[in-house]
């Protein structure tokens, strides 16, 4: 844990709800940059300006037959952890050295005041079904420059499908998944229920995955 908390509200989070995947942030940022420009000529000019399409969003797969548990604690091996990673634009500013967080830290806990009675802390990955014949992989991990928590749908034959992200840049502090095994809500953490360190892992009615912060 880093030797100051209390200057954690000043970092910037960069943040991908329901992960564009296959729209590398660059293209996200001249698309940006392309909307700004086009809403400063309107201004100087009767010309409409031309629309700048949202980012792609992921689509989640079809749900299958199977019946899965709400949660399961699982193992993901760190070069299929860098796979994953290397191959999501959105990871991208993570840097290098990928590591999972120590199980045996428990910093998270250390200054949280808040009951947790009935809360599983995990520092490894989670396999969550928040839908009925859905799996997705919940991974909460650093790497040189920033901690992140990212989810991946589950897709038939050990394949993956990026759903979310939330990255903490600056920040390796360590982070833990945590739930209550017979409900549905994730949370991840860095100091259990404090202010601006712990956030949610949904599913949207439109089905999709977001990652946010409380």
């Amino acid at each position: 844990m880093r030797s100051s908390h209390a200057s954690r509200g000043a970092v910037v989070l960069w943040v991908v709800v329901s992960a564009c995947h296959g729209a590398p942030s660059s293209a996200v940022d001249a698309g940006a940059a392309a909307a700004a420009t086009g809403i400063a000529r309107s201004t100087a000019s009767t010309a409409p300006s031309s629309t700048v399409p949202p980012p792609s969003v992921p689509t989640p797969p079809p749900p299958t037959s199977e019946t899965y548990p709400l949660f399961r604690k699982t193992a993901l091996p760190l070069d299929e952890l860098a796979k994953l990673v290397t191959a999501a634009p959105e990871l991208g500013r993570v840097g290098t050295e990928l590591a999972f967080f120590d199980p045996a830290d428990g910093s998270y806990i250390v200054r949280s005041t808040a009951d947790r009675q009935g809360i599983t802390f995990s520092s490894q990955p989670v396999l969550w079904s928040p839908e009925p014949g859905q799996q997705v992989l919940v991974v909460a991990a650093r790497g040189k420059a920033a901690s992140f928590v990212a989810a991946w749908w589950v897709l038939p034959g050990g394949e993956y499908r990026l759903a979310s992200t939330f990255v903490m840049m600056g920040e390796i502090a360590p982070v833990a998944l945590a739930f209550k095994p017979a409900e549905k809500a994730l949370w991840w953490t860095s100091c259990w229920q404090c202010p601006g360190e712990t956030g949610h892992v949904s599913v949207r009615e439109d089905h999709h995955v977001v990652i946010v912060q409380d």
